[in-house]
Parts: C-alpha cells; sequence; structure tokens
C-alpha cells in the first residue's frame, strides 16, 4: 500500500471532473502516491488535416483546463501532473497505464440505454484495479471533502472476490472505516427453474431457504476466517446485484468493493454481470478488483 505507484485519474473536464478528482485526491493521499491526469481526445476517425488548427486551439484550451486541475490537486498536498492524449480511448488508456505501475485507476460512470458509454468500455476491458465514481448522485464531493467511513464488500468465494476483500480489509485499516461482507445467495433462480417449487409446502419451502443460508453461512465463515477476518459475513437471499445496491443505500456505505467477473462483451450484453448491475444502481463509487 506504500508502493510509489501512481493513481490514473480519466477526467472528461465535464461538470463531474471535480468529484472524480476528489476521489482520486483521497486515495493518493492515504496512498501517498502521485496522480496523473489523463483527459483522452477521443477521435474515431483520423480528423482531415484542414481541422489541424481548429484542433490546436481545443487543445491548448484543454491544457489551460488540465492546469487548473493540476494545480488544485497541488494546493491540496499531492503530487501530480497531467497529460492529454489524441487517439482511441481504449487504446490511449491502454497506453497510459503501461507506462508507470498504476496502484489504481479513477474513472466517472455514465450509462446509456442502448449503447455502452465510453466508461462501460473501459470498465470491461481494462484490468487494472479501478474506482468508479458514478457521476449522477445528488451528493458531489469537492476535493478535500471526501469521507469514507463504511464499505461494503460482497463477495461469491471466487478468487477475485478474495482479492476483493483482501484490498477493502487493507483499505478499511487505512481508513479506519467499518467493513461490511456480504453473500447474496441467488436462490430466486432457482425457484423460478426448479418445477417442483410450486408443488411444494411452506414448511418445505423455509426449509430450503435455511439450508441454503446455513451452507453459505458456513462458506463464509471458512472464506472469511482464511483471508484473516473475524467478523462473520451477512447472508442474504435475492438477486445480487439488487442486494448489494439496496443494502449500500440503506447503510449509507461510502464504498463498494467488488471482484470483476470474467464476462466476454458479448456475455455481457446479453446477460450482464452482479458488477455492471452494481454500477448501474450504487448510489456510491464501486471499487473493481480483477
Amino acid at each position: 500500500m506504500n508502493s510509489r505507484k501512481m493513481i490514473v485519474c480519466g477526467i472528461d473536464l465535464g461538470p463531474a471532473t471535480e468529484q472524480v478528482v476528489a476521489y482520486a485526491a483521497f486515495f493518493a493521499g492515504f496512498l501517498r502516491v502521485p496522480v496523473r491526469l489523463l483527459y483522452v481526445i477521443d477521435y474515431l476517425l483520423t480528423p482531415p488535416s484542414y481541422l489541424a488548427a481548429y484542433i490546436e486551439e481545443e487543445k491548448k484550451k484543454e491544457e489551460d483546463e488540465m492546469s487548473r486541475w493540476k494545480g488544485m490537486l497541488t494546493s491540496a498536498g499531492i503530487e501530480a501532473d497531467s497529460r492529454i492524449v489524441m487517439g482511441r480511448l481504449h487504446e490511449s488508456f491502454t497506453s497510459v497505464l503501461e507506462e508507470d505501475p498504476v496502484e489504481l485507476l479513477v474513472i466517472g460512470y455514465k450509462s446509456h440505454l442502448f449503447r455502452p458509454s465510453s466508461s462501460e468500455r473501459l470498465v470491461m476491458s481494462l484490468r487494472t484495479p479501478m474506482l468508479v465514481v458514478r457521476t449522477n448522485v445528488p451528493e458531489r464531493p469537492a476535493v478535500g471533502s471526501v469521507r469514507i467511513r463504511r464499505i461494503l464488500c460482497p463477495v461469491d468465494f471466487s478468487g477475485n472476490s478474495g482479492k476483493a476483500l483482501t484490498l477493502a480489509m487493507q483499505y478499511a485499516r487505512a481508513f479506519s472505516a467499518e467493513l461490511t461482507v456480504i453473500n447474496a445467495i441467488p436462490s430466486h433462480l432457482i425457484k423460478e427453474k426448479w418445477m417442483v417449487w410450486s408443488n411444494m409446502d411452506d414448511e418445505d419451502r423455509d426449509r430450503f431457504d435455511e439450508l441454503m443460508r446455513s451452507e453459505a453461512a458456513s462458506t463464509m465463515k471458512a472464506f472469511c476466517t482464511g483471508l484473516g477476518m473475524d467478523k462473520p459475513g451477512e447472508i442474504f437471499h435475492g438477486n445480487p446485484g439488487e442486494v448489494i445496491s439496496s443494502l449500500a443505500a440503506e447503510r449509507q456505505m461510502d464504498l463498494i468493493v467488488i471482484g470483476a467477473r470474467g464476462l466476454s462483451y458479448l456475455q455481457s450484453l446479453l446477460i450482464g454481470s452482479t458488477t455492471e448491475q452494481v454500477l448501474k444502481s450504487s448510489p456510491c463509487p464501486v471499487l473493481i478488483v480483477h
């Protein structure tokens, strides 16, 4: 946690930029690492040569704006530099992330109804630990005002969720934050597809739910103990994405730390994943661990 890696903060210079920069500054302060501000001028096609003068004028304005945000970080005691890259979004981020060791990538999140947004494409393709800041929430903290007091870490007992819980414990210690670990049993899927379910009486249905909860609790205890956590996690029934987001809102969580699920781009479009569901509905930033 104290290595000289850096945080890369991807911004679009829009209204939510300060919110994203604020979280980058918060993590950089605790990790004692510098921040690299990154703005990508995303051209799907190479612009014709006659637009070069206009592009340079635009770039100059953006360089001035980037300098302003860099100065804000410096004033907060955060070492920072800035980079403007012209090119395809994914390739540009990949190139910058390969230049130096990166502790964390911080980006904003916007979702579109019929097509993946830029942030969604990055989430699905990059493998760097990524803090995704939802930019359409009511509260938008400024640099220096971010506080993380409660962390939620949902686990499914996979290798990725083990990595997520390990990181969540490290951040909980660093921030003196309360850590809540949960597992959501998707028993509704079994009930929807299991024809015999409709013929069972209430006693057998209750027995089924209790058996699943008991087995999950036993697995949770072994999982947490194996990673050095004394406090047992909590077990819930329901759609994992819905359970996670609703619990985060109910308990006023400041951060969700979750393991990414390894779906292909096509699979994620067709069936989605718990991570993507949480990103679309979480009331707080989501830290995705691969």
